[in-house]
């Protein structure tokens, strides 16, 4: 008998949270029956906060599966984390980053990769044909990167996550060490890098509407094919996040044929030598430089695009999530317990539904990130070491309100 799977907090908007979903639903067709959460015997969740608002008693007897959109270093710092973590039969964690974390939490993980659209995202042979369409010069060399940098509920505001002063103060130094270097910017939110590139007087392109005083989400979100029609006007793409669950960027900047360096977050670890890997705006303008000069980061490129199609391509998804789900129940739930889910999940829609006392584990953790000196909130620790995983907690709750 087929299993009944419900797949849990779409967006739609045709973002991260959503790829994860699409991935996931292409991997399992035909192989399971997708259904209403009553019906379900088993449910996929993008990310834990669908799971918050179905609600405990709605999830009664089914299992519960959830994708991890950023480390749990960054979960600990939210409040609803400690409560939901309990319920959660298995997490799905991206990267060897992330299944440390859960590790140290004592929480059962399991690794599926990322994956993204070959057929999409590739080399084009018109690059300079792109370039002139974006007015930028034959003999420039261009940096960016097309992560949302301000935050959506205060646009003055850079996105903490993201990095954005860490890329501004690597575009101060760049200018001044390489004169014919450029920015490229494209997507919503970018409105605190725009108006700082500005006022520095360094040179940049945006691809889309210019972000005014009001949020641009709607009008400057991309499709993908046009994302990998940009990604060709770069010389290299630039990940300068403090934490990450992916990025979704780094495996699309490696199939379009970029060369790309990273902080040492997400999936980039798993992806790119130490070489292309910088944990200071000084530490990036050095390889940048290099690459200016010399074109010393297109080995790392090349191994690292042969790396993704290697391991996140759907044919590697597909058989880990499979392997996955061959553990997990079959069937669907009686209608007994069908209808028991409708009702509780109709309550949740009138009041805040109530969970069980939060998981030890994760509730010391975060008193002890009271205590703990903060270290860089780069998660370092090769192996689930707990007191390092905490002090990285501890950082990022720092980075967050500052």
């Amino acid at each position: 008998m087929k299993q009944h799977v419900h797949l849990a907090g779409w967006q739609k908007i045709a973002w991260a949270l959503d790829e994860d979903l699409r991935w996931a639903r292409t991997a399992l067709e035909g192989r399971v029956v997708f259904s209403d959460l009553p019906r379900a015997r088993i449910v996929l969740a993008a990310w834990w906060p669908a799971i918050e608002a179905i609600g405990e008693p709605a999830l009664r007897g089914k299992t519960v599966v959830c994708f991890a959109d950023n480390p749990p270093a960054f979960y600990l710092t939210r409040p609803g984390f400690a409560k939901v973590a309990h319920r959660v039969d298995l997490w799905i964690a991206r990267s060897r980053e992330a299944v440390h974390q859960f590790q140290a939490l004592g929480l059962p993980v399991a690794q599926v990769p990322y994956c993204v659209d070959p057929e999409i995202f590739h080399p084009l042979p018109d690059a300079e044909a792109i370039r002139r369409e974006l007015d930028i010069p034959s003999d420039a060399f261009v940096v960016g990167n097309f992560h949302r940098d301000s935050e959506g509920a205060d646009l003055t505001r850079p996105k903490v996550q993201k990095g954005a002063d860490i890329f501004l103060k690597m575009a101060r130094l760049l200018h001044q060490r390489v004169p014919r270097a450029m920015v490229l910017l494209a997507g919503p939110r970018r409105h605190w890098l725009v108006r700082n590139l500005e006022s520095a007087g360094i040179p940049f392109r945006f691809a889309g509407e210019k972000p005014g005083a009001e949020d641009d989400y709607a009008r400057n979100i991309l499709d993908r094919p046009a994302l990998n029609r940009l990604y060709q006007a770069m010389d290299v793409c630039v990940v300068s996040s403090r934490w990450e669950g992916g990025p979704y960027s780094v495996l699309e900047a490696l199939l379009a044929g970029r060369a790309l360096i990273s902080t040492p977050v997400g999936i980039a670890r798993d992806l790119l030598p130490e070489a292309a890997l910088f944990r200071s705006a000084e530490s990036a303008v050095e390889l940048l430089t290099a690459h200016a000069t010399a074109r010393s980061l297109d080995g790392a490129a090349q191994s690292g695009r042969e790396a993704a199609l290697a391991n996140n391509s759907l044919a590697a998804l597909r058989a880990r999530i499979l392997a996955i789900f061959q553990t997990l129940p079959d069937g669907r739930p009686t209608l007994a317990e069908g209808l028991q889910s409708a009702v509780a999940l109709a309550f949740t829609r009138i009041k805040k539904p109530v969970w069980r006392t939060a998981q030890s584990s994760v509730r010391e953790a975060r008193s002890e990130m009271n205590t703990v000196p903060a270290l860089s909130s780069f998660f370092e620790a090769e192996s689930p070491d707990p007191s390092a995983f905490v002090a990285s907690a501890a950082g990022i709750q720092r980075a967050l309100e500052v």
